[in-house]
């Protein structure tokens, strides 16, 4: 995310732009009622930490903290107990003297960001239309799809985004931490990405619903065969070679011969056919894979039958399509 805000605030595009009124320089009121709320003003708070700040101090809009802070930690960590209360006293005195030196600027700014842009100022007020026009038409879009989906009609607060990004900017106390922001912003694309990738799993499964009701067929009457185990996720297996060497567990690397095939037979790859043993970490290949090879002795050889939840789930893998179960010889030749 932060290589997408700093490319955006970078590179301004020049924009033709209709004037908005929108009022002064006010701070919206924090208002954390929902998720949406919460949400909407962790991304304030992240979208300030992560680049608009650099970017304002790198145009000019404001005067630069950042050195005077670094200089005074370093006289601080060498610094007594005596001479550090000194130290930190002058320290928040030389912010306060520049903070009382951007207000003006800073205020003009945040007035322009919540207008649209004239291109012709280059003003701090200026500078927050550009940027306002940036989160109006690019980074909010952008957010609100990553957050609810194209077509969902759900969209972030735009107040409390500014609530949060001005609050940074200003030095206000913060009602959700900047760590925190960047961790809850986060952590809901993802779960907005795993509930897309969940509806697109669900339309994949009608498209391939004849392969699923074959493939779990063909688990059901297998399971009946004498000598194949089922366990409780739904691997199964048979015992071709008994082994009596040592079971690896999450953490080894195993060296293994295998031969993988579809159910109706097609090889889809053979480390046997190649004559090269295969070398990797028991957690660094698919889930049926894991679960088995840490049951298996050195010198097991096993048959393994994969339903596709625990082998490529709904991956199109070429010759693997997407809810294929498969069918793995693997004989453990060693644990490296």
């Amino acid at each position: 995310m932060k290589k997408t805000i700093l490319g955006t605030l970078c590179a301004m595009t020049m924009l033709a732009v209709t004037l908005v009124s929108c009022g002064g320089a006010s701070t919206p009121k924090t208002s954390l009622n929902n998720s949406v709320d919460s949400v909407s003003y962790a991304y304030g708070v992240s979208m300030a930490e992560q680049g608009l700040i650099q970017f304002l101090e790198q145009s000019g809009v404001l005067q630069n903290a950042s050195n005077i802070e670094y200089d005074y930690q370093m006289k601080i960590a060498a610094a007594d107990s005596t001479q550090k209360e000194v130290l930190q006293k002058e320290l928040t005195a030389k912010i306060d003297s520049l903070n009382k030196i951007n207000a003006p600027r800073l205020n003009e700014f945040i007035k322009g960001l919540k207008k649209a842009m004239d291109f012709k100022e280059k003003s701090p007020y200026a500078q927050g239309l550009s940027i306002g026009v940036q989160f109006s038409q690019q980074m909010l879009p952008q957010l609100n799809t990553m957050l609810y989906g194209e077509e969902s009609s759900q969209k972030v607060n735009s107040n409390q985004i500014m609530a949060g990004l001005i609050s940074v900017l200003k030095n206000k106390e913060l009602a959700i931490s900047s760590m925190d922001a960047n961790t809850m912003v986060q952590k809901e694309i993802e779960k907005a990405q795993e509930a897309q990738q969940a509806i697109q799993e669900e339309k994949l499964k009608e498209e391939y619903a004849g392969a699923i009701s074959e493939g779990d067929a063909y688990m059901a009457e297998n399971a009946k065969k004498e000598g194949v185990v089922t366990l409780a996720s739904g691997l199964q297996y048979e015992i071709l070679k008994e082994g009596n060497g040592a079971t690896p567990t999450d953490t080894d690397r195993v060296k293994v011969h295998y031969h993988g095939t579809l159910i109706d037979g097609t090889v889809f790859d053979s480390s046997v056919n190649r004559g090269d043993p295969a070398v990797f970490g028991v957690t660094q290949v698919i889930a049926g894979w894991t679960e088995a090879l840490k049951l298996m002795p050195v010198g097991s050889k096993w048959r393994l039958y994969v339903p596709y939840d625990l082998a490529y789930g709904a991956q199109d893998r070429g010759t693997i399509k997407p809810f294929s179960n498969l069918i793995f010889d693997v004989e453990l030749l060693g644990i490296e």
